[in-house]
């Protein structure tokens, strides 16, 4: 009995270990991140009400006037260590924030930009929807505004990006289809290649997020929630989700394993309601929600 408590508790001070090293885990841990429309804003579920911090392009003054109008529609929110809110919007607009200052420290110009994730070596990658229909490849350090794509990989319908780190590997979220995408040559300039192609078991591949267990992803299609294992390369339906219909996000807090997601209502793209699996929902009546994400800044790659 000794033993296998010596055991239980060696597993478990191990996993702790391994989330710490991926997240930079902080008091506002348990805080929200919220976009829909112009204005991306965190909140406290207990106190839902007020927002804790909130930004729209016209907060960066280094985000030219005449591109500001690319946020008018924002449709992810992923934080990231050293106070940076990377941030997409289908109205064409791509921006790397600095939260305190809210100064733009990348800024790109992409067709229905869904989602995006920060790469190794200061990229970016970026899923372009319909009218895009790519994965786009940005240098972090390309100081133009806006920046140009150096690398491009078709996917219809793009809608997610998830970098996992230990497989050294890019997950993207097509209408159809996952992908397993790897770098190739040097870090400095590489070729990204497709390394396997896995059908979705349902259409409209829309949103892709770690379960924060080394193993699995979520993947939310138009009548399902589902979870991909990156290692056997099977898709699973999850349960606890009503219909499964509409969901724009699922995320999962890598600590507590809580997990925050969006419906969308039945004629619409948006909702007022934060929804919970473990908790009665949160409405907000003044806003348009479209991805909701826990606010624990992962780690940059």
């Amino acid at each position: 009995m000794m033993t296998s408590i010596r055991i239980f508790i060696s597993a478990a001070f191990v996993f702790a270990l391994i989330c710490h090293d991926l997240y930079a885990v902080s008091p506002d841990a348990a805080k929200i991140i919220c976009c829909g429309a112009e204005k991306v804003f965190v909140v406290d579920p207990a106190k839902p009400s007020q927002d804790l911090w909130s930004w729209t392009a016209s907060d960066s003054p280094s985000i030219p006037e005449a591109f500001r109008s690319r946020f008018r529609s924002t449709d992810d929110c992923k934080p990231y260590e050293n106070d940076l809110m990377l941030i997409t919007s289908s109205s064409r607009g791509v921006a790397l924030i600095e939260r305190t200052t809210k100064r733009c420290v990348f800024l790109a110009e992409v067709a229905n930009a869904h989602s995006a994730c920060l790469l190794p070596d200061h990229q970016i990658a970026v899923a372009a929807s319909t009218s895009g229909d790519a994965v786009e490849f940005f240098s972090q350090n390309d100081s133009a505004r806006p920046a140009v794509a150096v690398f491009k990989i078709p996917l219809r319908g793009a809608h997610g990006t998830v970098w996992d780190a230990a497989g050294t590997r890019l997950w993207a979220l097509g209408t159809d289809e996952l992908l397993e995408i790897k770098p190739q040559g040097k870090a400095a300039s590489p070729v990204w290649v497709v390394a396997e192609r896995h059908p979705l078991p349902s259409s409209g591949g829309h949103d892709l997020s770690p379960a924060h267990d080394g193993k699995n992803l979520f993947v939310t299609t138009n009548t399902q929630v589902l979870q991909f294992d990156t290692t056997d390369k099977t898709f699973t339906v999850v349960a606890g989700f009503g219909s499964g219909k509409k969901i724009k996000s699922v995320d999962v807090h890598p600590i507590s394993k809580r997990i925050v997601f969006h419906q969308a209502l039945a004629d619409e793209w948006w909702s007022h309601s934060i929804r919970f699996k473990d908790a009665p929902p949160i409405t907000l009546a003044d806003e348009r929600l479209y991805k909701i994400r826990w606010d624990v800044p992962a780690k940059k790659p």
